[in-house]
């Protein structure tokens, strides 16, 4: 099993998931959080190919991103003026102190090695006022249900090793220095796939989402038979459902000095 998801080889293949889910809740949740900050220069660490950033052009007159792979950039370059996007690592991020109102992630922060370094940097780059918020999964939780961790039970093990607990990232945000965090439930990604409309699922796909990416050729086969096996087995007339029930969280820090 490989460590890191390699993005450059799954970019031209990415944005299926998009069209494929119901990520309404998640765009709502941002944009709620945009509104609510009035940001006028933002920063999306880890933003891919630009989906969420697209989503935020009439609330944000200067946002940038920032991602470490380059052909995930190449595709967000279609959405966004290229000179909004830089390749860079969120431990070291090419701008100057202070120039932020708002540094945000979404489901992003489990790929950064060094999570205290990318909390720091953040901190660095807020202005006196300024707001990081970090929105993505928590599996440590243990209350979420995802059809992808019960088919592949492997994805469970790589997903507790590498995601950061809500309580982790709100640890660093305050070890970073910043004065105030707030925890909540930004928003609650839902689906129910019945029968075999599961396989045409982009996210179970070989590399479909991070979980299928990290899994080695033999793990992603067992568990699309164990799908195929829960469809052959099943009732026809009750087919089975395929569930994703997962709470995105929220972990606000500001920076009050």
């Amino acid at each position: 099993m490989s460590e890191r998801v390699d993005y450059d080889t799954i970019a031209p293949t990415y944005d299926a998931r998009y069209g494929g889910r119901p990520y309404e809740t998640v765009t709502e949740a941002i944009r709620r959080l945009v509104t609510a900050i009035r940001p006028e220069y933002a920063l999306e660490v880890g933003c891919g190919t630009g989906h969420w950033l697209a989503s935020l052009g009439d609330l944000i007159p200067h946002a940038c991103g920032a991602d470490s792979s380059l052909n995930m950039l190449r595709k967000g370059a279609g959405k966004l003026a290229a000179s909004r996007l830089v390749r860079a690592t969120a431990e070291a991020l090419p701008f100057r102190r202070g120039c932020f109102d708002l540094i945000f992630c979404v489901n992003a922060v489990h790929h950064f090695p060094d999570l205290d370094g990318f909390i720091a940097e953040a901190w660095r780059l807020l202005r006196r006022g300024g707001t990081l918020a970090v929105i993505g999964m928590d599996p440590h939780r243990g209350r979420d249900r995802w059809c992808v961790h019960d088919y592949f039970p492997e994805t469970r093990a790589i997903d507790l090793a590498r995601f950061p607990s809500s309580g982790a990232i709100a640890d660093a945000m305050l070890r970073a220095g910043f004065d105030r965090v707030e925890c909540a439930t930004a928003c609650r990604i839902t689906e129910i796939r019945i029968g075999e409309a599961v396989l045409t699922d982009p996210e179970l796909q070989r590399r479909g989402c991070s979980q299928m990416a990290l899994l080695t050729d033999d793990q992603y086969e067992a568990g699309i038979n164990r799908v195929k096996s829960a469809l052959q087995t099943a009732n026809p007339n009750n087919p089975p459902e395929f569930t994703a029930d997962i709470a995105l969280m929220l972990q606000r820090a500001h920076r009050d000095r």
